[in-house]
């Protein structure tokens, strides 16, 4: 079995998956064609943005760890024009396809909320258990104390994507 982490590893580690959480969700949300599921993005952004900036000021060491991949950037690499099927990277959106002229929309992506819940549920999920994991090898006080803020983050973002879930499906979490 692998042994875990140091201490000041595995801070920077669990700061790391919150980085790649909120860059994930900006660019969901970029993609993202429906504005609840915009908004859904954007919180889940959010919340991953502040939790790396709890663990940042702990986190020693230079260069960016080596983490899981936790979220599916592969899938919001890339996006089709749905009106001729130009393919487009999502950090580089046309205003208009050059192929056809269809207005930025047409690279939009439908994701309904459900499913938005279920991918920021899922991935959140797998952020704070990889965070958990690492938090094993923590000695240092400040840095278990910032390991412990941002895991209150992470759980209020699963708590409500959870109570999300629970309405949309017409039950009480």
């Amino acid at each position: 079995m692998k042994s875990p982490p140091k201490s000041s590893e595995a801070v920077r580690q669990a700061a790391q998956v919150d980085r790649d959480g909120a860059a994930f969700f900006r660019r969901a949300n970029l993609l993202a064609a429906d504005p609840r599921v915009k908004f859904i993005f954007g919180r889940a952004a959010e919340t991953f943005e502040n939790a790396a900036k709890v663990l940042e000021p702990v986190a020693k060491g230079r260069g960016k760890p080596k983490v899981p991949a936790v979220f599916p950037f592969e899938e919001y690499e890339e996006i089709e024009c749905y009106v001729c099927g130009h393919v487009a990277r999502a950090d580089d959106l046309p205003e208009v396809c050059p192929e056809c002229g269809a207005a930025r929309y047409a690279f939009e992506r439908e994701v309904s909320q459900g499913g938005a819940w279920d991918l920021v549920l899922r991935t959140t999920k797998e952020a704070a258990a990889f965070a958990r994991k690492v938090a094993t090898a923590v000695k240092d006080t400040e840095q278990k104390e910032a390991l412990a803020k941002a895991a209150e983050l992470r759980k209020g973002l699963l708590d409500e994507a959870k109570e999300e879930r629970a309405r949309m499906e017409g039950a009480t979490p």
